[in-house]
């Protein structure tokens, strides 16, 4: 069974029953991939496609949503993005500063600053409260994908986590 959708066209079944769908969009100067996942396509609802074609028109809002998100965490000494940025200082030593689009003298707001968005999975059978609708995915080194940071929101737009991206 395939869902048809004004946005994202026809949206196939995948053999497990679940939707697939994936685009590289721009979000400002960057390339960023862009999937739309559900396990089990019966759970999609017409809502939940048009709530992430909504998350694809506004990316550079939430973009910027998400790292005021990961500029909040800075004062919580404990935070993930806190851990990120210092375990990021200490396995890149100065090749880090290669990577930073700013360089204030503050590294932590430069390393968040620096930061590429990844990817952009999308949800749309995860409607429910605090579920993960959208989970924009950062890194410091695009070729370093194990060390990442996640930020989630939920159907409405509301950052719901800060993750570090591992299971």
């Amino acid at each position: 069974m395939a869902i048809e959708h004004d946005f994202f066209g026809v949206v196939d079944e995948d053999s497990s029953g679940g939707l697939y769908w994936s685009e590289t969009v721009d979000v400002g100067e960057q390339a960023v991939e862009v999937t739309l996942t559900a396990d089990d396509a019966a759970a999609v609802a017409e809502s939940g496609l048009d709530a992430a074609a909504a998350v694809i028109r506004s990316l550079e809002g939430l973009d910027s949503r998400a790292r005021d998100a990961l500029i909040a965490e800075l004062s919580q000494r404990e935070s993930v993005t806190t851990q990120y940025i210092d375990q990021r200082v200490d396995d890149m030593g100065e090749s880090l500063l290669d990577l930073l689009v700013h360089n204030s003298g503050d590294i932590a707001m430069d390393v968040l600053r620096s930061l590429q968005l990844l990817q952009v999975a999308l949800h749309p059978d995860h409607t429910e409260d605090d579920d993960a609708f959208a989970v924009f995915t950062y890194s410091i080194d695009p070729d370093e994908t194990d060390a990442v940071l996640q930020v989630s929101f939920d159907d409405r737009g509301d950052v719901v986590a800060v993750d570090d991206g591992q299971t």
